[in-house]
């Protein structure tokens, strides 16, 4: 038996929310990015290279791209000296990438960024909205994590790379 139209309504208003965020946020993330002279991806790469120092397959997992698209990436922002490549300490037939000094700054640039502006943006409401909001979000952020486990962090922190 087909559900009623109206029991759907809630469902699309869920996803239509949920895109909708999603648009804020990425375009909030391609503005910040590209006033510091860097693409979305580009950005992204730099924050999981902060935390992780990923190997190229990795960062596709990580970018949800192929992973002949990293070598472009990695290639454009090392002429830049923004990483660097490095053979893993324990596999040395992989190699892993790391921020150089100017791309730690870089990225520190781009994170204040984004985190000023949300928090300027939600600072407005009050504790118990934002708590509600924020356990919600995390709520949100597991129902849609993949299943397979995320790659090693070298830290050991359980921060965002994005956020952080």
């Amino acid at each position: 038996m087909a559900a009623a139209p109206d029991d759907e309504a809630p469902d699309d208003e869920l996803v239509e929310a949920l895109i909708g965020l999603f648009r804020q946020i990425d375009g909030l993330f391609s503005a910040t990015s590209r006033q510091l002279g860097l693409t979305p991806q580009q950005a992204q790469l730099l924050c999981f290279t902060q935390h992780l120092q990923p190997s190229f397959g990795e960062l596709a997992a990580l970018l949800h791209c192929d992973k002949t698209n990293i070598t472009g990436l990695v290639d454009r922002l090392q002429r830049r000296g923004l990483l660097t490549r490095q053979p893993d300490p324990h596999d040395r037939r992989m190699t892993r990438v790391h921020l150089t000094p100017q791309g730690e700054t870089l990225t520190g640039q781009f994170q204040q960024a984004i985190n000023t502006t949300l928090t300027t943006r939600f600072g407005s409401w009050p504790n118990g909205q934002r708590d509600n909001l924020l356990h919600l979000l995390r709520s949100a952020t597991s129902a849609l994590a993949p299943t397979h486990p995320r790659p090693h962090k070298a830290d050991h922190t359980e921060t965002d790379p994005l956020t952080t």
